[in-house]
């Protein structure tokens, strides 16, 4: 079901896991050296927009996942699972549990997403 209830971003990362917190950090941070970006944040989740949306952040008690578009489907770890959403987009959904694993491959990721979405 589609929801766009407004809600503050804090109140995702109410009475989450110190790590869910600094997993969500580190991702606003690493994100922000694409270019211009705004955060927006909706009943079920934390929205990273330049253009579009290219980021979905939900946190939940002690990770977090995410889900990002790609022109292209990637099949390796961490990668759990990727749905074809368009011709040339496939949804991909990454499960964060420690910041450590917002690495270069998973920035990589997110910056092409950015990209491509701009």
């Amino acid at each position: 079901m589609h929801s766009c209830v407004r809600v503050e971003v804090e109140e995702h990362l109410a009475g989450k896991n110190p790590l869910v917190v600094a997993i969500f950090e580190g991702l606003l941070a690493g994100t922000k050296e694409f270019g211009e970006i705004k955060v927006s944040s909706v009943k079920n989740c934390i929205l990273f927009k330049s253009a579009s949306t290219f980021l979905a952040i939900k946190p939940k008690k002690e990770w977090v996942d995410i889900e990002f578009l790609l022109d292209r489907e990637i099949d390796e770890f961490p990668v759990h699972k990727t749905v074809r959403v368009s011709k040339n987009r496939v949804a991909h959904f990454v499960r964060l549990e420690h910041p450590r694993e917002i690495n270069r491959h998973l920035t990589r990721w997110l910056r092409r997403s950015f990209e491509i979405t701009g």
